[in-house]
């Protein structure tokens, strides 16, 4: 009998495996940057800890930097993709739609890790995220439309930097208290009224 047949949706075991030992090698160096702080924990001390050579590291990261914004930048992508398969899709309704998802499948291990880290190296919050600065740009239109302001108004900073705020604590928030749908909904009544004030 031969192996079982995959499809496009059903990752190979090869693939399996390499999801696996990235997944490793993430916690391991979070665990790390968390213990140590990021600037002691080497590429060969990750290497070391997670059993694997430093190239192995390397060939799934190119760098710690990218390590320690991983998952920063997979939530952020999760949002860029939301705003670029519905371009007719509302900002509010975007977060809404990606908040949602991603409260129902918040790793809390790996966002302990990740909170960890941050907490142990408070200059880390300074990296730039790549998948944010896209987000931001997709959802431009989105946030223009719905407060009324051009691009260049400073509330639009000031708005978007609340709004920033505020999904990162009600993250914070579903991790620790779970995912309720009235804290959902309380939650983005005022996100709306906070784009919308500007009108």
């Amino acid at each position: 009998m031969g192996a079982p047949e995959t499809t496009p949706s059903t990752p190979s075991l090869r693939e399996r495996s390499k999801a696996r030992r990235r997944e490793l090698i993430r916690r391991t160096a979070m665990r790390l940057f968390a213990e140590r702080g990021y600037d002691r924990a080497t590429i060969a001390d990750i290497a070391a800890e997670a059993e694997v050579a430093p190239r192995t590291v390397t060939m799934y990261f190119a760098s710690k930097a990218d390590i320690a914004m991983s998952l920063p930048n997979e939530i952020a992508g999760r949002l860029v993709v939301i705003f670029r398969e519905n371009p007719s899709i509302g900002f509010t309704d975007a977060i809404d739609q990606w908040l949602t998802a991603e409260a129902e499948h918040l790793d809390p291990e790996l966002i302990a890790l990740t909170s960890a880290m941050f907490q142990a190296s408070p200059g880390l919050r300074s990296l730039s995220s790549a998948e944010l600065g896209e987000a931001v740009e997709a959802g431009a239109p989105a946030f223009g439309a719905e407060t009324g302001l051009p691009a260049d108004h400073p509330l639009g900073a000031v708005i978007g930097a609340a709004v920033g705020a505020a999904v990162g604590e009600y993250l914070t928030v579903v991790l620790h208290a779970g995912n309720r749908p009235e804290l959902h909904t309380a939650f983005m009544r005022t996100i709306r009224a906070t784009v919308r004030s500007a009108r």
